[in-house]
This record gives structure tokens, sequence and C-alpha cells, in this order.
């Protein structure tokens, strides 16, 4: 009698759909977030105005909603690969028209619009890929490497590619043809990520009945736990959102440095989110979901709240012996209270990277995989739709009360909001969504 020897799992980045479905979200991220924060400095030096800014920060997530939720069903419905393909295609051809005939304020927005409408066909596919090429037992640790592969790519465009290609060598054309051609090769990348049939994943159920639009809406309220986690993404999607419009004023009013120079000091967010994410797959497998996303939105909120205070916190802290030498920090315009920002960025990071694994681990688990596209694009149109009069409300009383005002009021608004969440949705039971069958 023999025994039966238990095959060795092959890890997640030695898996060639998983691999390459990182490397094409990898360089079509680098490219999409060094192209939005060109769009936001060309805007900034151009008119000096916190409200535009967050007017670019719409155009850039208003495209979730209609054109989202169109991609959603398409991701559903079509081959998923060659969305991302087309999307990848469309954005590199956008690059190229800029090149050829873009320059005025106007068609930064423009660009903005058209480029975050294709965003939306490749990375609802994208989505929709993960849970069928992913065991069910490693969602966790794919949300986790996912989520690293866009902090990584973040890094690259905001913190390397842009202020090197803009400031450096000073030249907005140069770094629109590095863009089309990263998102050239993250097309090709696409195409070699293979079949996304799921292999221990089948649907049971038919296609659900009623307006398309309302397909994904339908499914995630049908289900108590994906409801909520897409409440908390929601959450933390909009207080992401609203602080992208207010950063440039941010680092220009309350830390008194240039733009490009001041998004450094907020790099370790990033690092935090890369912490988080190598610790939020592990983390996720021995804590509810409730208990992980009740502490990541707390150390956010308050982490956010102490953002805004940073050189008042720089100064009195100054005054213990053991912080003194906060008061001696003087690096051209870098003091104490960017020395603060620094360290607060880094735990607001971590907290961003533990309640988004918890969220989207919940929707890629209990999501019939027939309904992820569009349940996925529900949520982000939800994002948009939440955030797109609070992201123009916070620019314009950022213009006239200041910055400092609004980021205490944003931190206190998410934290009510996601208490009430968090609250109603103790108890949500543990089961998945009704039509799904895992064979083993």
């Amino acid at each position: 009698m023999h025994e039966e020897v238990p095959t060795r799992q092959v890890p997640l980045l030695q898996q060639r759909p998983f691999r390459m479905l990182s490397y094409t979200r990898f360089c079509s991220r680098v490219a999409q977030n060094a192209i939005n924060f060109a769009l936001v400095l060309l805007i900034t030096e151009e008119t000096g105005r916190a409200f535009l800014t967050s007017l670019l920060v719409l155009a850039l997530v208003v495209p979730s909603t209609a054109a989202g939720l169109l991609a959603g069903t398409a991701a559903d419905m079509l081959p998923k690969r060659l969305l991302v393909f087309g999307g990848d295609l469309v954005r590199a051809a956008l690059c190229l028209l800029f090149l050829l005939h873009g320059g005025s304020t106007a068609s930064y927005y423009l660009v903005a619009i058209l480029l975050a409408t294709a965003t939306q066909f490749a990375s609802s596919a994208e989505g929709a890929i993960l849970p069928a090429i992913v065991r069910r037992e490693d969602l966790a640790r794919a949300n986790a490497i996912g989520q690293a592969v866009g902090g990584a790519a973040q890094l690259v465009g905001l913190g390397v590619l842009t202020p090197v290609v803009l400031r450096v060598f000073d030249s907005r054309d140069a770094l629109f043809a590095i863009c089309g051609a990263l998102f050239l090769v993250a097309a090709v990348q696409a195409l070699l990520i293979g079949s996304t049939a799921s292999p221990e994943r089948r649907e049971i159920g038919g296609e659900p009945g009623g307006p398309w639009w309302a397909v994904g809406w339908r499914a995630m309220r049908s289900d108590r736990a994906v409801f909520h986690a897409a409440i908390e993404l929601t959450l933390i999607s909009t207080a992401v959102i609203i602080l992208s419009g207010l950063i440039p004023t941010y680092i220009t009013e309350t830390l008194g440095m240039r733009v490009d120079l001041g998004a450094i000091v907020l790099l370790p967010a990033a690092l935090g989110v890369a912490l988080g994410l190598r610790l939020a797959g592990m983390v996720a497998r021995r804590l509810p979901h409730s208990v992980l996303s009740s502490a990541g939105f707390f150390v956010f909120v308050v982490c956010l709240g102490l953002l805004a205070f940073v050189n008042e916190l720089a100064a009195f802290l100054g005054g213990y012996g053991i912080f003194s030498w906060l008061n001696s920090v003087q690096i051209g315009r870098f003091d104490g209270g960017g020395v603060v920002a620094m360290c607060l960025s880094f735990p607001l990071g971590f907290a961003y990277a533990m309640v988004n694994v918890a969220g989207q681990t919940v929707l890629d688990d209990r999501v019939p995989l027939y309904l992820r596209g569009r349940v996925g694009a529900t949520q982000a149109a939800l994002s948009a739709v939440a955030s797109s009069l609070p992201v123009l409300a916070a620019g314009a009383l950022s213009d006239v009360v200041g910055v400092t005002p609004v980021l205490a009021l944003l931190a206190g608004g998410i934290g009510a909001v996601a208490a009430v969440n968090l609250r109603r949705g103790r108890g949500a039971p543990s089961g998945p969504m009704v039509g799904v069958v895992r064979s083993r």
C-alpha cells in the first residue's frame, strides 16, 4: 500500500499567470502614477490653486462611475486578457497623441479623463483575473503582493520617474514617451498571463436579471460581509482621493516646500504600505476581518488627524529633552515639521495596507467569479461618487481657510463613518456567497 505524497504548492510568484499579472500591473501603474503626478505638478505650477488641483483629481476618478460600471460588465463578459491588452494599448496611444497635440491646461484635464477611462477597463479585468488564477487559501497573500506591486509602482512613478524626468531633464515630452513605452510593455505582458479559467472554483446559477448597471450593487447587497467590506474599501479610497487633492497645498503651505521635493517627505508612506502588505497576508489568516479593519481604521484616522498639525506637534515635542533635536533640523526648508510628517506617513501607509488587503480578500473570496468584475467596478464607482463633491469642497475650502482644518475635518469624518460601518458589520456570516462552489 502506497502512501499518498502531498503535492508541493508552487509559490505565487513562481506561477506564470500570477507573475505576469504582477508584471503588467507594475509597468502600467508606474506609467499611470507618473502621468498623474506630472499633471498635478503642471497644473499646480500654472494655476497655484488647490481647487483646480482637486478638479484634476476629480477628472481622474469620475470615469470610475459610468465607464467603470461598463468596464466591470465587460470584464465579466469578454476575454479578460484582451481587455487588459486593449486598455494598455489605448493608454499608449493617448500618450502619443498628447506628445503631438497636448500642452495647454485644458489638454491636461482631457488626457486625465481619457487615460482614467481606459484604465478602468484594464484594472477591472485585472481584478477579475486574480481570483480565477489564485487558490482560495492564497488570496490574502496574493492581494498583499498585488498591493505591494501597486505601492512599488507608486514609489517609482511618483518618487523617481516624474521628478527625475521633469526636474532633472526638464522634459514633459520625454516623460510621456517613457510612459507610453511602459504601457506597450504592459500590454505584451498581459497576453503572456495565459488561461484565466479557474482550476478550483466553478459557479452555479445563471446570469442575474435586472439592469446591467445594477448587477454589482445587488450582488454586494445580497451578502452582508461583502457589502461591509465594500464600504470599508470605499471609505479608505475616498480618504486617499481627497487627500491626493490636498497634498500639493499641504506640502507648500504646511511643510513650506516645493511640491516635487515635498512629495519625497511623504514617501515613508510607501514603506509603511510595503511593510503592511508583507504582514497582511499572515495577519489576515489569524485575526477576524472586523478586528483587522477596526485597528487599521483607528491608526489611519489618528495619523491623518495628526498630519494636519505636524508643525505644532514638532514644536511641542521639541520642548522635551529626548526630542529637542527636532528644533535643530533645518535642511533648506525641511525642518522638524517635515520629520514629524515623515514619521506619521509611515503608520498611515501601514494602516491603509491592512484595511485594503482585508477588504479585497473578502471580495475575492466570497463574490462569484462571473460577478467579480461588476462588483469591483461598483465598489470603485461608490468611491468616485463618495469623493466627487468632497474633493472639490476640500480644495475650495483649503483656498479659503487653509489646509490644516480641512485635513482635521477629513480625519474626523472618515473616522465617524468607519466606526458606524464597523459596528454594523459585526456578526457578518463567514460562509461564501450563495452561488459559489469550490471544488477541491
